[in-house]
């Protein structure tokens, strides 16, 4: 009986592993045709006329390269429908991420320690790196790329209340009466 009982579990411990080791040739296999879509990336002109069939790695592999290019705008179409899926929430967080590095690599220009060059590009990026905050409040580095985005444009919540309150002042005149409003 005790030998029977040690072969069952000899035998279920041998059809788990073989699950994990089935798992991680599945995995292997599309980490490999993810390498190869990327290297037939490479190797093409035509970067952004790809169709959107491919997995979501190599779209947001594209779309990263293009944006390091310099090619925003083809970038941009690129993560759109990732972040407008909703199949992994992972290649949203990170084509969030992404995207809004790429906003504050433009806003910030060349020399990253200098001027910036467009506010409303900051403020993209720091929308993005929120939104990205939103989906994985566990990423330090979109608090990171935050934090350093609101360094270079600081937001005080009390700069949209005094947009909407007028300043008033008291102004005195010789020979005339206050009066109050009905």
């Amino acid at each position: 009986m005790k030998r029977r009982a040690v072969h069952l579990a000899f035998g279920a411990a041998t059809l788990c592993f073989a699950a994990i080791a089935i798992h991680d040739w599945a995995m292997l296999k599309h980490a490999q045709s993810v390498t190869q879509a990327i290297d037939a990336m490479a190797s093409t002109k035509t970067a952004a006329d790809r169709s959107t069939n491919e997995a979501f790695e190599v779209q947001l592999a594209r779309a990263v390269s293009l944006a390091k290019a310099g090619r925003s705008i083809d970038a941009q179409r690129l993560f759109d429908p990732l972040i407008a899926q909703d199949d992994d929430r992972a290649i949203q967080a990170a084509a969030l991420f992404d995207l809004g590095n790429m906003y504050l690599r433009d806003a910030a220009g060349p020399e990253a320690a200098g001027p910036i060059r467009s506010l409303p590009l900051l403020e993209q990026a720091k929308e993005r790196y929120r939104s990205a905050l939103r989906i994985d409040p566990d990423n330090w580095d979109a608090r990171y790329n935050l934090e350093r985005a609101l360094w270079l444009a600081p937001e005080t919540p009390g700069d949209q209340e005094e947009l909407d309150i007028k300043k008033q002042s008291t102004v005195k005149l010789r020979g005339a009466q206050s009066e109050d409003l009905p």
